[in-house]
């Protein structure tokens, strides 16, 4: 990972998105990346408190973290997310990830308080359907 993140970063990488559940590890993780801006991925849903994973993450400076909320969607875990913002209380981005669709994007944006979501984009038509809805 650190060699991915050294190629990424003399491609011209604006940012780095990693994750590992080792504290040790993703500190030198994030060092690698410097000064990129850094992203923990969904593997933050697996922490079995992601209250502390939250603070720890906050302690190492990653700008954002991506999440559904421990659930299968981050709909499905939009009360979890509420939590994780409130307590980041712009100290770190909350990101939610996983079955955001235009149907619920609107939703999930006024439920949850976040100024970002993350959505795969399987053709361009799911792109403007999300735009529009967040209009």
């Amino acid at each position: 990972m650190l060699e991915q993140i050294s190629r990424a970063r003399s491609a011209g990488a604006h940012g780095i998105v990693t994750g590992d559940l080792s504290l040790d590890r993703t500190r030198d993780l994030i060092a690698a990346a410097r000064p990129l801006p850094v992203t923990f991925h969904r593997a933050f849903d697996v922490f079995p408190d992601r209250s502390e994973a939250l603070e720890q993450l906050i302690s190492l400076r990653v700008e954002r973290v991506l999440t559904s909320g421990g659930a299968p969607t981050a709909p499905e875990g939009a009360d979890e997310i509420r939590k994780l913002v409130v307590q980041a209380n712009g100290r770190i981005e909350i990101l939610p990830g996983g079955g955001i669709t235009p149907n619920n994007v609107a939703r999930l944006v006024q439920r949850t308080g976040v100024r970002e979501v993350h959505f795969s984009v399987e053709d361009a038509e799911k792109v403007r359907g999300v735009m529009r809805a967040l209009k």
